[in-house]
């Protein structure tokens, strides 16, 4: 969806959409909603061994150290995080404190980059709401290839390698689009590190390989809980990452997630009575 802003109009074509969740910026704005934040076990998912390949199934072991661990690059470029530039821009360095991250003991202290931009940027609008011209991306190539690569391996009729070969084309794009954040290793003592699988893979491997490249690819985009409800897997990784996350946000120590339930929300009843209970409720007990 297309967005603009000196277009000749007042306010022009402006995305207001994404106002609740700019953060807090120190000299820019008091009291952004941030909303919309990005969780430890995303940020851990990011962590990449000296192959440059992530930890399928063992990322979340320890949290991640911009010191000593090994990240993928898309890592800054979609999470915000303290002791880095906020949307690359050396004048706001987020810390871990209240004044960049809301009740921070709660929510945690990372912030989503994808959706806001610099607070320098020409192409914002400052108010009591931003709005922006930055673009709703609704369906992205990238999403597309995933989806074949997924649908190779689950064919599993020999074309696994050709799901492979997806995959690192993507993972070559990441690897080279790192313009934005080329000064990060030199500046701020990062270690970046990705690169594409080689091996032969079973069915099992690569179709966990093509899930957690679409985590990775897709992160902050709003697809990873429809991913989990659709692979059967909601409940069993959901409150898993509830419990572990509790940790870093007590917002989840209640948090449950109710298999053959909160897959879907429940149709309202005054809906089912209108279509003379044509309609079913969806499962679970609503």
């Amino acid at each position: 969806m297309q967005y603009s802003i000196n277009d000749g109009t007042k306010n022009g074509n402006l995305n207001w959409s994404y106002g609740l969740i700019v953060p807090n910026i120190p000299g820019v704005t008091d009291g952004g909603c941030d909303f919309y934040k990005p969780s430890q076990n995303l940020v851990n998912a990011y962590r990449t061994d000296a192959n440059g390949h992530p930890y399928i199934g063992t990322f979340n072991n320890h949290d991640y150290d911009k010191v000593t661990d090994y990240a993928d690059p898309r890592l800054f470029l979609t999470v915000g995080i303290p002791g880095l530039p906020y949307e690359f821009n050396s004048k706001f360095i987020m810390d871990k404190t209240a004044i960049w991250s809301r009740s921070n003991g709660l929510y945690g202290y990372y912030v989503t980059l994808k959706q806001n931009v610099d607070p320098e940027s020409p192409y914002l609008k400052k108010g009591a709401w931003w709005g922006t011209s930055e673009n709703r991306i609704v369906f992205r190539y990238a999403d597309v290839l995933l989806e074949r690569a997924e649908a190779l391996v689950q064919l599993n009729d020999g074309r696994i390698n050709e799901a492979i070969n997806i995959v690192n084309q993507i993972r070559n794009r990441a690897k080279q689009s790192t313009g934005a954040i080329s000064n990060y290793q030199s500046d701020y003592g990062v270690r970046m590190n990705i690169m594409p699988y080689t091996g032969t893979y079973s069915q099992a491997e690569a179709l966990d390989i093509v899930k957690m490249e679409r985590r990775l690819e897709m992160g902050m985009e709003s697809e990873r809980f429809f991913d989990l409800v659709r692979w059967g897997e909601a409940d069993r990784v959901l409150n898993k990452y509830y419990a572990e996350e509790a940790n870093d946000c007590s917002i989840y120590s209640s948090a449950h997630f109710t298999k053959n339930k909160n897959e879907y929300l429940p149709i309202p009843y005054a809906q089912i009575a209108a279509s003379n209970k044509h309609y079913k409720q969806n499962i679970g007990q609503w």
